[in-house]
């Protein structure tokens, strides 16, 4: 039998700041995994020029016989920006899919294989993508470049009816160990600190539970606390951490609080931080609400360096809350932002999420958000109200759920705070934005309407 040959391949990732946490966690399994270290990494902004040029280069540096894979990781707010660049490239190479593939993954193409494809991706890969994405690879290596057999992709194929979407099931749920790091260090892909993947509440518009499953899994202590050395030792002087829930870390359920417990873990994670802030509970992670209580807001004010804290409301309307299966009510938002305005001296904003226009949304429940936001700001100077617009997200139970629309009493409650210096967000934009992305997801080839609409949805 002749040996494998192996190949030359290249990833350019089109990399900025809504993806960086994907594309660091993607890059960190690539560069643990030993059959992989031939490989090139690139990291451009997703913007035609760069992207081109890049991509240039690097079907030179491989050859004739080489791949280029370029990787798009994205949310649904970015599919206009994405389909466009995707256009131009694919028009500009003019390349065979054997030395250039475009890949897709994400939370939008997971939820929308289909539609993602049609673009023209040649892959998808669905759910948590550093295995099979490293994986992939390693065929490549090794010129097999047929991903078919390869848990947790999606590609086109022929059917009795022309093409249809293959798909090879679920990949495996990530660990969260050293072989699964969030960070890459060799490629100074630097940033938060992956704690926790996977949430055990189930809300109806939140993408989260359907990409990642059901039951959270945290990252070990152990491991937490090298990735501090090697952010410290990088430089950095402020440590984040991304997971769902920050005050579910290292419980036995995934979601009750064990304050000694977290308490033990944020003493010595602030020891290995040394002089570096040690910023527990800020984006890009969130809070649940129900959750906060004083000894909790008082813990967070002994052992966090967080200039703010994020917790979600979505709404003041109890109605709304039990249909979104928020599993809390309004007086739990209300009281975790006394508690947290009260204990928590240092913090200098508490941003509270509303979503306007839910789906079935009414003037009454508008009402009594503008209500509660009221409330809420009345608390305190520092409540500043983050303020979004629905957009139906794939994969998720309200998928199919028109646009949100913005109503009266909203944008007057939205405009009164941002003069008050207490409201914070992109609501108009996405508003356009999610009119625009519904549109495209109903057309067969999901191409943008017009070139106009385009440049709108995507001025956010």
């Amino acid at each position: 039998m002749m040996p494998t040959v192996q190949r030359k391949v290249a990833v350019l990732f089109l990399a900025d700041q809504s993806n960086r946490f994907s594309i660091n966690a993607l890059t960190g399994a690539i560069e643990q995994d030993p059959r992989l270290s031939e490989v090139t990494l690139q990291f451009v902004p997703p913007a035609p020029g760069a992207s081109l040029s890049a991509l240039q280069a690097l079907r030179e540096q491989v050859g004739s016989h080489g791949t280029v894979v370029v990787a798009c990781s994205f949310m649904t707010a970015a599919l206009p920006k994405m389909a466009s660049l995707l256009d131009t490239l694919k028009r500009q190479t003019g390349t065979s899919q054997e030395q250039v593939r475009f890949v897709a993954g994400g939370a939008h193409a997971s939820g929308d294989a289909a539609g993602t494809l049609r673009l023209g991706f040649d892959v998808v890969f669905i759910g948590e993508g550093e295995w099979s994405f490293c994986e992939f690879l390693v065929r490549l290596l090794q010129g097999q470049p047929d991903p078919a057999d390869i848990p947790g992709v999606a590609v086109l194929g022929q059917g009795n009816q022309g093409q249809r979407v293959l798909r090879t099931g679920r990949p495996p749920l990530i660990e969260l160990t050293s072989r699964y790091p969030s960070i890459g260090v060799k490629h100074r892909r630097l940033g938060a600190i992956e704690i926790g993947r996977g949430c055990p509440h189930a809300c109806r518009f939140c993408q989260t539970p359907f990409l990642h499953g059901a039951r959270m899994r945290h990252r070990a202590l152990e491991n937490v606390l090298e990735h501090i050395e090697q952010l410290v030792r990088a430089g950095f002087k402020d440590i984040r951490f991304i997971t769902p829930d920050a005050l579910a870390y290292l419980s036995d359920d995934g979601m009750h609080p064990q304050p000694e417990r977290l308490e033990v873990a944020l003493r010595a994670m602030r020891e290995v931080a040394g002089g570096a802030r040690l910023k527990f509970g800020e984006f890009p992670s969130e809070m649940r609400p129900e959750y906060i209580t004083p000894e909790i807001a008082q813990l967070l004010d002994r052992c966090s360096d967080a200039a703010y804290f994020a917790i979600g409301a979505q709404t003041g309307s109890e109605r709304l809350l039990a249909a979104m299966h928020r599993e809390h009510g309004v007086e739990a938002v209300e009281q975790a932002v006394r508690n947290l305005a009260r204990y928590c001296h240092n913090v200098k904003r508490i941003y509270v999420d509303f979503i306007a226009g839910l789906p079935g949304e009414t003037e009454q429940d508008e009402a009594a958000s503008r209500a509660l936001m009221e409330r809420l700001t009345s608390i305190s100077p520092k409540v500043c109200i983050h303020s979004h617009t629905f957009m139906p997200l794939p994969g998720t139970p309200l998928q199919d759920a028109p646009p949100g629309s913005v109503g009266k009493t909203t944008r007057a409650i939205f405009t009164h705070l941002a003069q008050r210096g207490q409201e914070w967000g992109e609501w108009q934009q996405q508003e356009t934005l999610a009119q625009l992305i519904t549109v495209m997801r109903r057309r067969p080839d999901g191409v943008p309407v017009s070139r106009s609409s385009q440049e709108r949805g995507t001025s956010s």
